[in-house]
């Protein structure tokens, strides 16, 4: 079993004690950096979205998607939107490069899958011609930068022309494929899947919202810098592990800075570095929470989540608790029960009185601002 990362056990979207728990003792240290401020009776908005037809329509055309059939074509040439079989070799100045070659190949003509002309320039060809391609690298081009505006060749043979089929609906297709007799008592059924997912997805962000709030409550002066160090070297770690994973696939690790969004190693750790204060401002408002209401997690909570990780990680229940310590497993459940009292406790208001509130509180401060001036 492989130690999460941060932000592994999630909750309503919220980047919460994804890494290790703590026992009391580092409850009462944290107590030493947390203020708490109000974290009963906070203020959130329930905003469910609607089930529209379009929503239903998607569902359908994926439920179709699946059904679709290729039919094998002998009769003519390629044409915009078939698949086609091919096999291919590239080269740049005579030479193969990595990547630019493969057999057995399916492609559908007019996906944009492959750099522009490539596809369009198979269109008119027929089953067993080979067709040579003389293409040009984009320019900017960020799957490789050094192929960047470069000249390339491909010889391209096809070997098989198909189109996919996509069937009616019909109730017998209904019928047939799912637990429904008839259309419209799937459409009911994906109505009511997507009115139950977007509730929770309500429910989730007003969890979010209130434990955001919660920790912005709270006055925050430091942390435990060991604790600090260690989560950042773990999480830099972690990350250098799966840049050179992807080292076999062609990629630097300077490709994969940038697939993450960084222009250097230096700017990486920085973005770790908040990271790690963020979801340490949350841990320890969790932990202060619990410490404050007498929240604990039982021997019986206990062993049951350590019993989940074991059948899911087929290791023992003892080999967990040695690798890992007891305290890891009380961390989602102590996160469930913290989050279950500030729910209780909150305060459902409409988006109207929300939205008018927080305007009101922004003219209070652009006020203030100007009395100071």
């Amino acid at each position: 079993m492989k130690k999460q990362g941060i932000g592994a056990f999630l909750l309503a979207g919220v980047m919460i004690l994804g890494l290790t728990g703590c026992g009391s003792n580092k409850v009462k240290y944290y107590n030493k950096y947390v203020k708490l401020g109000d974290y009963k009776g906070i203020e959130y908005t329930l905003d469910i979205a609607e089930v529209t037809e379009d929503d239903i329509q998607n569902k359908l055309d994926s439920f179709l998607d699946g059904l679709k059939t290729k039919e094998e074509i002998t009769d003519r040439a390629v044409q915009d939107g078939d698949i086609v079989n091919i096999d291919y070799v590239g080269t740049m100045n005579g030479e193969e490069f990595d990547g630019g070659s493969a057999e057995g190949y399916d492609l559908t003509i007019g996906s944009n899958s492959f750099i522009e002309g490539f596809e369009a320039g198979l269109v008119g060809h027929n089953i067993g011609e080979k067709v040579t391609l003389a293409l040009k690298f984009p320019d900017e081009y960020p799957n490789d930068p050094t192929k960047a505006g470069q000249g390339v060749t491909f010889d391209v043979t096809i070997n098989t022309i198909s189109v996919e089929n996509t069937p009616e609906l019909t109730d017998a297709l209904v019928k047939d494929n799912t637990d429904y007799d008839t259309i419209d008592a799937y459409k009911e059924s994906i109505r009511k899947d997507l009115e139950d997912q977007n509730k929770t997805t309500a429910e989730n962000n007003a969890k979010k919202s209130v434990f955001d709030k919660v920790v912005a409550n709270a006055e925050i002066s430091g942390y435990d810098e060991a604790e600090v160090t260690k989560l950042i070297d773990d999480e830099f770690n972690n990350f250098k592990q799966q840049a050179a994973s992807y080292e076999s696939y062609g990629y630097s690790y300077e490709d994969f800075l940038s697939m993450y969004g960084y222009t250097s190693e230096e700017a990486l750790k920085k973005g770790i570095t908040d990271y790690v204060k963020e979801y340490l401002n949350q841990k320890m408002v969790i932990y202060c929470i619990s410490d404050a209401e007498g929240i604990e997690v039982t021997d019986e909570e206990r062993d049951e989540k350590i019993k989940e990780a074991a059948d899911m990680y087929s290791k023992s229940a003892d080999e967990l608790k040695k690798d890992y310590g007891e305290d890891y497993f009380d961390v989602p459940i102590l996160t469930q029960k913290v989050m279950d009292l500030l729910m209780e406790s909150a305060v459902k208001v409409d988006s109207t009185e929300a939205a008018t509130e927080a305007n009101e509180a922004e003219d209070e401060t652009t006020e203030a601002a100007t009395e100071a001036e």
